[in-house]
């Protein structure tokens, strides 16, 4: 059914005006006087002759001006034709919500999530009034190609049922992607038949994060969704709710050393940046570990886009999870960033394997390294060492080291070699102390492998004269292993540390290995080199010389302790802690051993409102169940989308065990740290940006410049504004014609 609206429909006051150019043609015919005149006896007789044709020109160029009249007071009215009828177009209104973190900023009293929910249904209102029997569909981005409302048909009580629907949606803390979003509404929205048009509206903060990448260019989901929208019969319109406020935000708590050992102060770090266009002004960040310990560290003015980390030192009592969180000065506009939760296993220990080459000699060559993990026997550092031979290495699992150390090796098999490989690839550290043993060939064929193994830098001859040692040079004070300890290095190893053997690590063409001390001078043979192998692998780190005092006196002095207790803390193996660190849009998952934990899990949040929800795990299946046993009990696996949780920082996890014995672990939740970047975009950036066969398919309306509702689907405006121009210039064209007749 063809229905015709007006948009302007007060301006319809002024279609009696119609009437003008009928008053006035009935005021000229009496505008004249009869005077008698004889040669007009001979006009009024040819006139007689020709009245019906002069009455019907008369009337033809007064309906023109009738006519014109009506067009233009229609014209200014804005007349519009609604849904189905031969003339009309039924439309398919597609809103897309963005409930993302951002949208949590505060303007004045509400959030601009709140003020997108209103601009919603303002947005309905407007169809109700203009494009009834259209369709209407809402969609939020946190739930992707999933609508909430599809399809429902625009009718007179549309405002009402959407602004009541999306006043009960609740925020998400996620970080979508909007131009997966949008492609997959579009391909739904492609099946519906019923439209033969597609109007999508995202209603969003217009953040710059969502429409450019890192180095300022067209996020490639999004540009291809706009690129795939058909001119003709799809378009765009960005609905602009406000933001682009000044913002400093914490965005990552981390560990700073490989791991954490109860009784053993670590080093954490805070990230402070700022996300504004401004320099921020100095403020304070409170540091607070497991709820009680509380520390307020500095943060510097920091320039646009400045990071700065905030280090700390904690020392925890006891093994296990704990919970670091870390919380700026309170802001009042977007306080979802101002505090991070950071979840960490703290271990009992650190272990460390120690491989002897040479176990028959006085003190062996591991007697030193044992004395500077542990210096008085007590256990301090948290390390625990365990000596083998390199025969007893293949029988060794080295899954529970985190450090394994070659000393004077002389021969690794082809099956020890594949087992450190696979050990350092995961993450593990291993160090290699060079001695007369080492069989330079052989390392340099299994462990060199043109620089595919493990091995820093190739290997070459024993060199040196044991009368005329050589001073040690720190030519690296920079680098990561020595930068806490860096100018006592420097200043004892010169001093102190000589070298009268050594085995030559060649280092004469370009590599990627980075040398940190050298023999005699700064350009001397290396001495100590580190290089991470593989990608994502731990470090290998090579020393020329021996670990006993043999070849130089290293051992023995007193840099030799500090210098491997900083080793060990630059290249142990680091646990992975992103399975209990995770964002609110990834997965908690965990393995229960069945025969020592319930299936029931309870979690629940350490700040806030205490969210608390109770998960079961299931009985994951392998592509080997067929094969197992009927008997055998298949481990429980626990799936939590961060998604189902409302709080962000931390959550305890409590495990049920068969035996009562409580186990409790933390994971921490956060909001992404992209949702902090609040800088906007607007259509001048998009025709910066954008490629230009796109600014047609896109309408940026920012906050007050109206809904954007239409894009002239519907309106007949272009119709009457033709059929204006034409009358008066056939209205023109007659008078003319007439007149000179």
């Amino acid at each position: 059914m063809l229905a015709l609206v007006f948009l302007n429909p007060m301006l319809l006051w002024a279609l009696p005006l119609v009437a003008l150019p009928i008053i006035i043609h009935i005021l000229n015919r009496r505008r004249f006087k009869k005077v008698p005149w004889a040669a007009m006896e001979f006009l009024l007789k040819a006139m007689k002759r020709n009245r019906k044709r002069l009455r019907l020109e008369r009337w033809i160029v007064l309906l023109l001006r009738v006519l014109a009249v009506l067009l233009l007071g229609l014209l200014v009215a804005r007349p519009q034709l609604g849904s189905g009828g031969l003339l009309g177009s039924r439309t398919h209104h597609i809103v897309v919500l963005d409930d993302s973190a951002s949208m949590t900023q505060r303007s004045g009293s509400a959030t601009l999530y709140n003020r997108a929910q209103d601009r919603i249904r303002t947005l309905a209102e407007d169809l109700a009034a203009t494009r009834n029997g259209d369709l209407f569909s809402v969609l939020r981005s946190s739930r992707g190609p999933q609508p909430e409302l599809w399809k429902s048909r625009v009718g007179p009580d549309l405002g009402r049922r959407i602004g009541a629907a999306v006043k009960a949606w609740e925020q998400s803390d996620s970080s979508p992607d909007l131009g997966r979003v949008l492609a997959t509404t579009q391909q739904r929205a492609m099946a519906v038949e019923e439209a033969s048009r597609t109007h999508y509206y995202l209603v969003c903060d217009q953040r710059a994060h969502d429409f450019l990448t890192e180095n300022d260019k067209p996020r490639p989901a999004l540009q291809a969704a706009m690129a795939a929208m058909d001119p003709e019969s799809e378009h765009l319109t960005v609905l602009g709710v406000g933001g682009d406020h000044p913002n400093i935000a914490v965005v990552d708590v981390r560990l700073i050393d490989q791991l954490a050992i109860a009784h053993v102060p670590v080093v954490l770090a805070v990230d402070v940046k700022n996300y504004g266009l401004d320099a921020t002004m100095p403020t304070t960040v409170s540091i607070e570990v497991d709820g009680q310990s509380r520390v307020s560290q500095a943060v510097p003015q920091l320039a646009p886009g400045e990071r700065v980390a905030i280090p700390i030192t904690h020392t925890f009592g006891s093994p296990g999870f704990h919970r670091v969180e870390a919380r700026l000065e309170p802001t009042e506009r977007f306080p979802l960033d101002d505090s991070r939760a950071f979840a960490i296993e703290v271990r009992d220990r650190s272990r460390v394997l120690l491989v002897d080459g040479d176990p028959d000699e006085e003190d062996g060559e591991t007697y030193y390294l044992q004395i500077a993990f542990d210096p008085d026997g007590d256990g301090r550092f948290g390390i625990e060492t365990e000596v083998v031979t390199d025969t007893g290495l293949a029988e060794i699992d080295l899954e529970p080291f985190d450090f394994v150390w070659l000393n004077n090796v002389q021969m690794p098999s082809a099956t020890m070699v594949e087992k450190l490989e696979d050990f350092v690839a995961a993450g593990g550290g291993l160090s290699i102390f060079c001695g007369p043993l080492v069989d330079s060939e052989r390392y340099n064929e299994l462990l060199w492998r043109d620089g595919k193994g493990l091995l820093p830098l190739p290997l070459g001859e024993v060199d040196g004269d044991p009368d005329r040692p050589e001073h040690a040079v720190l030519v690296r004070k920079d680098h990561p292993m020595c930068e806490r300890l860096g100018e006592v290095y420097e200043l004892l190893m010169s001093r102190v540390v000589m070298v009268s053997r050594w085995l030559t690590i060649t280092d004469d063409f370009e590599h990627d290995a980075a040398v940190i001390a050298r023999i005699g001078d700064s350009e001397g043979p290396p001495l100590i080199v580190t290089r991470p192998y593989a990608s994502g692998g731990g470090q290998v780190t090579m020393f020329a010389v021996t670990a006993d005092k043999h070849w130089s006196n290293f051992p023995i002095t007193d840099l030799f302790v500090p210098a491997v207790m900083e080793l060990h803390r630059f290249a142990a193996r680091r646990r992975d802690d992103r399975g209990h660190n995770l964002l609110s849009d990834g997965v908690y998952r965990i393995e229960l051993d069945p025969g020592l934990y319930r299936a029931d899990v309870a979690m629940r949040a350490l700040a806030g409102d205490g969210d608390g929800r109770t998960f079961t795990a299931t009985e994951e299946q392998a592509a080997n169940d067929a094969e197992s046993s009927p008997t055998e009990l298949k481990p429980l696996v626990l799936t939590v989308p961060m998604s189902e949780l409302r709080e962000v920082g931390s959550y305890e996890v409590a495990l049920n065990r068969h035996d009562g014995v409580p186990e409790k672990r933390v994971i921490a939740r956060n909001a992404p740290a992209a949702e902090s970047r609040l800088v906007s975009f607007n259509e001048a950036s998009f025709a910066r940006v954008y490629p230009q066969e796109l600014h047609d398919r896109v309408t940026f309306v920012a906050v007050g410049g109206g809904l954007g509702s239409g894009t002239g689907e519907g309106e007949i405006w272009q119709l009457l504004a033709g059929l204006l121009v034409v009358g008066l210039l056939v209205e023109s064209l007659l008078a003319w014609r007439f007149g000179r007749r």
